[in-house]
């Protein structure tokens, strides 16, 4: 949505959705200021790496901090939709990260299925557009990197002794849902984060159901804004985001983190728990 203020002034998205969004979350513009500090904390700072594991969990993490920021703009417009989307693909940054922070050796496996997935790319390329796409010597180049690790992710294509073995779907053995029962608290987001946001992400008839509107006996496409499905993906992604900066804390031991995230945590509950008697506790 597009919307002329004046001549001058053009406002894209529900600007009058943003006021909603504050009357509904009167405590935001405070708790972002305590979530912002310890972001700041976290990611502000010069880190010495040691291996690909501790660049990879700095770096990791500062993507999931821009994928919350993604997700909080559109749903202060009230785009819960698109919020869900992301969500889903925030969650699974977050998870990753967590699985990996607790496996760092595991770290070179998830950088060389890269060269793979290069080679997969490579592949539906020459497909569609011919062999003639890209110069012959990358071509070969990216044929060899993947060559070079793609045996650590064949796999037989059955039980029997002997089967033939078949090119992994996936990094790691483990399949996603049951790489989230290992990441500790953000296992039990599995459903808000992951398979309710699936049916926006891919091509479903449940997604679609829920966009849909009857007036005067018409079907459509309702274009109303969706707060209450922004409100819920904002929850979750606040809750990965929280997730996410304890690994900071914990890997690379971020003393001066401890108070900051304690402060977001109780911040978490106060805009989407207030009853919670958690608020009691002054340890959280």
């Amino acid at each position: 949505m597009v919307t002329a203020a004046s001549s001058d002034d053009v406002f894209y998205g529900f600007p009058d959705e943003c006021k909603k969004f504050e009357q509904r979350h009167p405590l935001w513009q405070e708790i972002m200021h305590n979530l912002e500090n310890a972001l700041n904390i976290a990611f502000k700072r010069i880190q010495i790496t040691k291996g690909p594991e501790d660049r990879f969990v700095y770096l990791f993490g500062r993507l999931c901090v821009e994928d919350f920021m993604e997700i909080l703009l559109i749903c202060c417009h009230g785009y819960g939709t698109a919020a869900s989307k992301l969500v889903r693909s925030m969650y699974e940054h977050a998870v990753t990260l967590h699985y990996l922070h607790e496996h760092p050796k595991e770290a070179t496996t998830f950088m060389n299925y890269h060269l793979v997935q290069q080679e997969r790319l490579l592949n539906r390329l020459i497909e569609t557009f011919g062999s003639d796409i890209l110069p012959a010597d990358q071509i070969a180049e990216t044929k060899r990197k993947a060559a070079e690790v793609k045996e650590d992710f064949m796999v037989p294509v059955c039980d029997h002794p002997g089967s033939k073995k078949r090119l992994r779907h996936t990094w790691n053995k483990l399949d996603f849902a049951a790489m989230a029962k290992k990441a500790g608290s953000l296992g039990t987001l599995i459903v808000p984060g992951y398979y309710l946001p699936l049916r926006h992400a891919h091509a479903t008839f449940g997604g679609l159901s829920e966009l849909i509107e009857i007036v005067d006996d018409r079907m459509g496409i309702d274009p109303d804004s969706q707060p209450e499905l922004a409100d819920r993906s904002l929850m979750t992604a606040h809750n990965c985001m929280l997730a996410v900066l304890e690994v900071q804390k914990d890997y690379f031991k971020l003393e001066e983190l401890n108070e900051p995230l304690q402060l977001c945590l109780k911040d978490w509950v106060r805009v989407w728990s207030p009853e919670s008697s958690l608020l009691k506790n002054t340890d959280i």
